[in-house]
C-alpha cells in the first residue's frame, strides 16, 4: 500500500497557481476559446487563492487565452482581493452598485473583451452576467474538469485536513453517551477541530473554513440530511451515525461512522453487515480505470440482494477537493473513469425509517495501484459498540 503523503499547511505558491491556469488555457485552446469567464467563487479561489461570497457587487475573473487574467471587482473589495490572491492579476474596479450610467460593473465588464470573440462561460454563470458577456458564448465547465485530478500540493493539503477531522471523530466517540445533547457534542468537536486548524494554519481564511461534528441518533439517522435540533439527545443502542466534515482553509474532507451505545439491537445486525459488504465491494473495485457508475451499480446490487432496495437514498460516493462535494461522482450516470490523483468518498448507505441509518464514509485518494484511505476511524461492529459509562 502506498505511503500517506506528507501534510501541507502553506498557501499555494505562484508556480502552483500558474500550473492550474495553464491547464485551463490548454482546455480553452482545445475548445477554440478566446476568453473564459469565471464567476463561481469556488473556481476563483482555485485559480487565485482569493475567496469571496456572492452578493450584489459581483466579482468576475476574465481569462484571456494569452496575457494576464483580469479581476473585475468593487473598489470596496479590491484591497481584499490583492491581500489574498497569490497570482498575477490585472484589476478592473467599479465604484459601487448601483451606479450612475457609464459607471456600472456591466459597462466596465464589456470593455474587457476584444471584438468578434468566442467566450467560454460556466454553466452556473448568472443570467445577468451571461447576457452582459459580448461575443459568441459557449457554455463549458473547464475549471471543474481541471479540478478533477489533484496536484501533489492539493493532496498534501487534503492529508492535513484529514488529520483535523480524524481528531474530531476520535473526540465524538469519546464523548457521545446516552442523554448527551447535540449542541454539547457539536460545540466540543468543532472547537477542537477549529483550534487545531488555527494552531497549524494561523492565517487560515475563515471564508473557506467550516467545521461540522455531530451525531444523528437512531430516531433521526434514517434521514441523512435532516438537521437535529440543538437539544436532540443521544440514545442507548443505535444505530447512531457520526457526521464529521470540514473545509480546512479551503480543502474539504469527511469521515463518518455508524456506531452503537451500550449494545447492538438484534435487528441492526443484518443492515450493518450489508452496508459493510457493499462498502467492501466498492473498495474492491476502486482503482484507476474503474468506471464510476459501474461501481455504484454493483454496490447497489449487494444492498438490493439483501432486501433493502427501497432504503437506498443516495450514490456510493462523491468527489472531494476544495469543497466537500464535487465531481467526480460514484453514481449511476457518471461514466467517467477513476484516475490517480482523484479524491472521492466511499459511503454506501441503508436508511430504514423507525430503525435508523447505516453508513461509513471515508476520504479516499486514488493512487497508481489502487487507493489510499486518508481518514482513520474504527470500522468493525465490536469496535463501534461503545460501553456505557462516563465519557472520557
Amino acid at each position: 500500500m502506498a505511503a500517506v503523503p506528507k501534510p501541507i499547511t502553506a498557501p499555494p505558491d505562484k508556480e502552483e497557481l500558474a500550473r492550474r491556469l495553464a491547464n485551463v488555457r490548454s482546455r480553452m485552446k482545445e475548445e477554440n476559446l478566446d476568453y473564459y469567464v469565471c464567476f463561481d467563487p469556488v473556481n476563483i479561489y482555485y485559480l487565485t487563492n482569493f475567496a469571496n461570497n456572492v452578493h450584489e457587487r459581483p466579482f468576475i475573473m476574465v481569462i484571456p487565452l494569452k496575457g494576464t487574467p483580469v479581476m473585475l471587482c468593487p473598489l470596496l473589495e479590491s484591497s481584499h482581493v490583492r491581500a489574498r490572491a497569490r497570482c498575477e492579476l490585472e484589476y478592473a474596479t467599479y465604484y459601487e452598485f448601483p451606479a450612475p450610467a457609464g459607471q456600472n460593473w456591466f459597462e466596465l465588464y464589456k470593455t474587457l473583451f476584444g471584438k468578434r470573440v468566442r467566450v467560454g462561460v460556466e454553466s452556473t454563470l448568472p443570467v445577468g452576467i451571461a447576457d452582459a458577456t459580448p461575443g459568441s458564448r459557449v457554455v463549458t465547465d473547464i475549471i471543474e474538469d481541471v479540478r478533477l485530478v489533484k496536484t501533489d500540493y492539493e493532496i498534501g493539503r487534503t492529508v492535513h485536513a484529514c488529520s483535523v477531522i480524524n481528531e474530531g471523530h476520535r473526540k465524538i466517540l469519546e464523548i457521545t453517551r446516552p442523554g448527551k445533547v447535540e449542541v454539547l457534542i457539536y460545540g466540543e468537536v468543532v472547537r477542537l477541530m477549529m483550534g487545531k486548524t488555527l494552531m497549524e494554519i494561523p492565517g487560515a481564511n475563515l471564508i473557506v473554513s467550516k467545521f461540522v461534528g455531530a451525531v444523528w441518533p437512531p430516531s433521526l439517522s434514517h434521514d441523512p440530511h435532516i438537521v437535529p435540533t440543538p437539544g436532540t439527545a443521544m440514545e442507548e443502542g443505535g444505530p447512531h451515525v457520526s457526521i464529521v466534515t470540514a473545509q480546512v482553509d479551503g480543502y474539504g474532507v469527511e469521515v463518518e461512522r455508524t456506531f452503537f451505545l451500550g449494545h447492538v439491537p438484534e435487528k441492526a445486525r443484518k443492515p450493518f453487515e450489508t452496508m459493510m459488504k457493499a462498502r467492501a465491494l466498492a473498495y474492491g473495485m476502486v482503482k484507476p480505470g474503474a468506471v464510476l457508475e459501474e461501481i455504484d451499480r454493483e454496490v447497489r446490487k449487494v444492498i438490493i440482494g439483501a432486501g433493502y432496495e427501497k432504503y437506498i437514498l443516495h450514490r456510493t460516493g462523491h468527489g472531494l477537493g476544495i469543497t466537500g462535494h464535487e465531481a467526480p461522482y460514484v453514481a449511476l450516470g457518471d461514466s467517467r473513469r477513476l484516475e490517480p490523483g482523484m479524491l472521492i468518498s466511499i459511503e454506501p448507505g441503508i436508511y430504514i425509517p423507525g430503525e435508523g441509518g447505516y453508513r461509513h464514509s471515508d476520504t479516499v485518494l486514488i493512487t497508481r495501484d489502487g487507493y489510499l484511505r486518508l481518514t482513520d476511524a474504527p470500522d468493525g461492529l465490536e469496535e463501534l459498540t461503545i460501553p456505557l459509562g462516563e465519557a472520557e
